[in-house]
């Protein structure tokens, strides 16, 4: 009997898969779905590639990059890619450490030579494995905040702020961008022309990736997908798009076409291989797909449909259905970036958004094609079922938004003292200077790369509202008697009056 149920238990996945489809049945299943999703107002833009053995067989974009604009999203659009960017830093490392450069193993001390740490810290007990795995249980906000949102401080200046860094009292895999940030904190000491230079001739020339950037100046701002805004009548507006040179950081900072995302997953997928040929030693692609650190939290095992093992170096360690599986993420404002594949069954995804209801949209691109492929019966009926799970809480959403944007509008005005009252530049020494300005009778705010209009939240207590990449942060004004405000309240941090 425990013969014959062992027997069954085998048997049962191979019961419910069928032959696996051709390419093109695949690519006609992927079209659907992303056509369904953009039409049913998931996301304004939309891009899809799909991968396998060793070619695309599927790649198009839908809707548009800028819908303010009517910019249709095309095979030219550049894609933010967010935190999908680390795939690329950590590919950085592994490849110096083929080269005998440095050792994931070596202590941060020997690579970052003369640098201050906090005095709870012993850099000697470091290593960059623990950084790329998000294992080495360090604060590091004042690093974080600046690489990625305001760009106040110049990135010359991002080793004297390790100091800053205290150790977190948490011994758990805590993802964050800080290891990758020092990551290019050691490419810079190892390579004279510094991260961004030695990716771009390292790793995006050899896998010819021509239109892949860790930088925007230069750029036509036509090209980029940018993030949107959903309004209460389900339509959007195109968002600013905060970025600058000095936040395109490498923890979340290229952008890139649809074809070099394909050309990046197949390469990965193919162990260094690219168009019949060697681009990069199987060795130093083994190395940065090695897990580094498992995952210690219950609730980081799962990611969407995904279970995740652990960490490599820029990539993630895991699984879909039982089949192996490595990736990468990112979201940055409404902008969401799905990099994935499966290296037995010799398949991958790329997925990017630019429309916040559409994150989860990637995730349901790259589950359906791998089930889809997989030749399984119940693909089309599950992935009905995950796409409506997405479409229904849309209603409640738009009601949401346009009961907020009510309170909002309730909460405008008048502020007890003259707007010159609260204009000004604060600052405070790790986080740079935040500025208030009045234009045309009304304020506006800006912290580096960060700006937006300001509106009143609390107008008895003198506090504001200001958006920030899509999140709503609110600033008290402290003031003396008389005068000028002498000081701000802005995420928990005092800037005070320049």
């Amino acid at each position: 009997m425990r013969r014959l149920a062992l027997t069954l238990l085998l048997a049962a996945p191979l019961a419910a898969q069928g032959p696996r489809p051709d390419p093109e049945a695949i690519a006609r299943a992927v079209d659907s779905l992303a056509s369904r999703i953009v039409a049913a107002g998931l996301t304004p833009g939309l891009g899809v590639a799909i991968v396998m053995d060793g070619k695309a067989v599927f790649f198009k974009a839908y809707g548009f990059a800028d819908v303010t604009k009517r910019t249709p999203a095309d095979a030219r659009t550049l894609w933010y890619l967010a935190s999908t960017t680390k795939s690329y830093t950590g590919f950085g490392i592994s490849l110096l450490a083929h080269q005998g450069v440095l050792r994931l193993d070596q202590s941060i001390a020997s690579l970052l030579p003369g640098t201050i740490w906090h005095a709870g810290v012993d850099p000697n007990q470091l290593t960059p494995a623990q950084f790329l795995s998000h294992t080495h249980h360090l604060n590091d906000n004042a690093i974080v905040q600046s690489a990625a949102f305001t760009g106040e401080i110049p990135e010359a200046r991002w080793p004297g702020l390790l100091r800053l860094a205290a150790p977190s009292g948490n011994s758990d895999l805590v993802y964050s961008n800080f290891g990758y940030n020092v990551a290019a904190m050691v490419i810079d000491v190892q390579r004279r022309e510094g991260w961004r230079r030695f990716l771009d001739s390292a790793v995006n020339a050899p896998a010819g990736l021509r239109e892949t950037y860790t930088r925007l100046s230069g750029l036509d701002p036509a090209r980029i997908a940018v993030p949107h805004t959903l309004k209460a009548d389900g339509s959007y507006a195109a968002a600013p798009f905060f970025k600058t040179d000095a936040t395109m950081n490498s923890a979340g900072g290229h952008v890139a076409t649809l074809t070099d995302l394909v050309r990046w997953t197949l390469v990965q997928m193919d162990g260094g291989m690219l168009d019949g040929k060697r681009v990069f030693p199987a060795e130093a692609v083994a190395l940065s797909h090695r897990m580094l650190a498992p995952h210690t939290v219950a609730q980081s095992k799962r990611f969407a449909y995904f279970d995740r093992e652990g960490w490599g170096a820029g990539w993630d360690i895991g699984s879909y259905d039982g089949e192996p599986m490595m990736s990468r993420f990112g979201s940055y404002h409404t902008t969401r970036s799905h990099l994935s594949w499966l290296p037995r069954r010799r398949i991958g995804v790329v997925a990017q958004v630019n429309g916040r209801p559409g994150w989860n949209a990637t995730d349901l691109i790259a589950a359906y094609a791998y089930d889809f492929e997989a030749g399984k019966l119940n693909a089309r009926e599950t992935m009905e079922r995950r796409l409506q799970e997405l479409i229904t809480p849309l209603a409640p959403a738009l009601r949401q938004i346009a009961a907020t944007d009510s309170i909002r509008a309730s909460r405008q005005r008048p502020l007890p003292r003259p707007l010159s009252d609260y204009t000004g530049s604060f600052v405070h020494e790790v986080y740079g200077t935040a500025t208030f300005s009045e234009r045309d009778g009304r304020l506006t705010f800006r912290w580096g790369a960060l700006h937006s209009p300001v509106e009143v939240f609390d107008a008895a207590n003198n506090i504001v509202r200001v958006e920030l990449v899509g999140s709503g942060t609110t600033v008290l004004f402290r003031f003396d008697a008389a005068g000028p405000a002498r000081a701000i309240e802005l995420q928990g941090l005092t800037f005070t009056r320049k």
